[in-house]
């Protein structure tokens, strides 16, 4: 299991998307949809933070957690594509990789609470890079992530994506029209053949 993207597990049935979401809304409502049901955390507590010294701190660090706590995936997945501006094929691409992702992991593989951020994350830089020359660079994506993972992190989890997605993040024009259909979103011709 790889350090960087910590492999999820079984899949859930979430039921069909509310007819009332459309559009970009549709398209991160079947994101955040697509990340849950992808993974099963593990049942282990996140490390606690033991290096604090000195007077009442030290009496709580086995309470407080090492790293920030998360925002809700949906949170997260708004605010880092608000502020980055994401392009719908972009966001087409990493649902497309996400998706892919479910076919190349086990049936019983585990990951941690940051699993679904870090596949997210993952997936969103690769798309970005397979569709610009001038992609999102990490460390404007490690701010639009609100600082909770690290340029080295970000970085880690895009190479352990690759390594799972066995290096394919090719996607045709009818790819993603398809997929983005099957979401019932309409993307325009130019938006596609941009690439």
């Amino acid at each position: 299991m790889s350090t960087a993207i910590a492999t999820p597990g079984p899949r859930m049935d979430l039921g069909p998307v509310p007819p009332s979401v459309n559009g970009q809304s549709r398209l991160l409502y079947t994101t955040v949809r697509s990340l849950k049901s992808l993974m099963r955390t593990s049942d282990r507590q996140p490390q606690q933070l033991c290096q604090l010294s000195g007077g009442m701190r030290s009496n709580f660090a086995h309470i407080i957690n090492q790293q920030p706590l998360l925002p809700s995936i949906e949170t997260f997945i708004c605010s880092v594509t608000a502020s980055l501006k994401i392009k719908m094929a972009v966001l087409v691409t990493a649902l497309i990789y996400v998706e892919r992702l479910r076919k190349h992991l086990p049936k019983t593989a585990t990951g941690s609470m940051d699993t679904p951020y870090r596949i997210f994350l993952a997936s969103l830089l690769l798309a970005d890079k397979f569709w610009s020359d001038h992609s999102v660079q990490i460390k404007n994506l490690v701010a639009a992530a609100g600082g909770i993972f690290s340029k080295k992190e970000i970085a880690a989890m895009e190479r352990a994506l690759l390594k799972l997605l066995q290096f394919n993040l090719y996607v045709s024009a009818d790819e993603i029209r398809t997929h983005a259909q099957k979401l019932g979103i309409c993307i325009d011709e130019h938006s596609v053949t941009a690439a």
